[in-house]
């Protein structure tokens, strides 16, 4: 089938050119960057790159509150769905994110022989009432469900589900007060739709583990053991002096949170979104 792969990332770099040119050797699927461009427009001549800012995803009819860069990372499927019409399946991968091991390729291999499953994602789980996202996608026809976004496939009724979903929320003050996080949205969405849904690990190999793929303090991609057997996936990976200065910033300032509003109109939203439809 035809596939995409989008990189996610803040800035265009050279390790993120890098990434990109490894990624699309291994994978060999052509390969685009999706580079937050809220600060204004980006360009590359050495790759195509779609920005992603506000006039693109209110021009699709998205809700866009002021952390949507960071909070929505599924708006570049939306982006890319429209960029490249004939693809059928998008990988959607970090910036961040590495495949370490004896044969990296053997990941994208694996699931182009799964051109069937819908959406494919690690710690694919219900939410419990302890995830911090887990009021976002509570809805009477709905159980809550979470993932990890680092690296995700989407076939492209997938991705037109989700932004249906997207558009829908949209129109309502309540979900706009509560708006989901990608991994609440389209986990939460395709979960509980008709989708073939699956977790990277639930085909017999295993592909990560929660000791090397989490959100949460970097990984030193220096120290990490480069070469076991098959591929496993690692996230938040950053090298050299790039780790240094991520630690140097974690020291110095708070991780980004989500802007919630007024704690009175977040417990309202909370209790009618769980008494309407998702």
């Amino acid at each position: 089938m035809s596939t995409h792969l989008l990189i996610r990332t803040k800035e265009i770099s050279r390790t993120v050119m890098e990434l990109a040119d490894e990624l699309e050797a291994i994978s060999r699927h052509p390969t685009t960057l999706i580079v937050d461009a809220t600060d204004g427009a980006v360009r590359s001549e050495a790759r195509a790159v779609i920005g992603l800012s506000k006039p693109a995803c209110s021009a699709l009819g998205l809700h866009c509150p002021a952390d949507f860069a960071w909070r929505c990372g599924d708006y570049g499927y939306y982006l890319a769905r429209r960029q490249f019409p004939d693809a059928e399946l998008f990988w959607l991968i970090e910036a961040d994110v590495r495949f370490y091991g004896s044969d990296p390729a053997h990941f994208f291999r694996f699931f182009a022989r799964r051109p069937e499953v819908d959406f494919l994602a690690g710690s694919l789980i219900p939410a419990d009432p302890s995830w911090f996202w887990r009021n976002t996608a509570r809805g009477r026809d709905v159980s809550p469900y979470r993932c990890l976004f680092p690296v995700t496939r989407l076939s492209t009724r997938a991705i037109d589900a989700a932004f249906a979903r997207r558009i829908e929320h949209g129109k309502r003050v309540s979900r706009r007060i509560l708006w989901p996080n990608d991994e609440a949205l389209v986990a939460t969405t395709l979960m509980n739709g008709s989708f073939v849904s699956r977790d990277f690990n639930d085909f017999g190999p295993v592909f990560y583990s929660e000791e090397t793929f989490y959100y949460g303090m970097p990984l030193n991609g220096e120290c990490l053991d480069l070469a076991p057997p098959g591929v496993q996936m690692a996230h938040p990976v950053l090298f050299g002096s790039e780790y240094r200065a991520k630690l140097q910033a974690l020291q110095q300032r708070p991780a980004p949170q989500a802007t919630w509003t007024k704690p009175k109109l977040s417990w309202a939203a909370n209790k009618l979104n769980a008494l309407s439809r998702w």
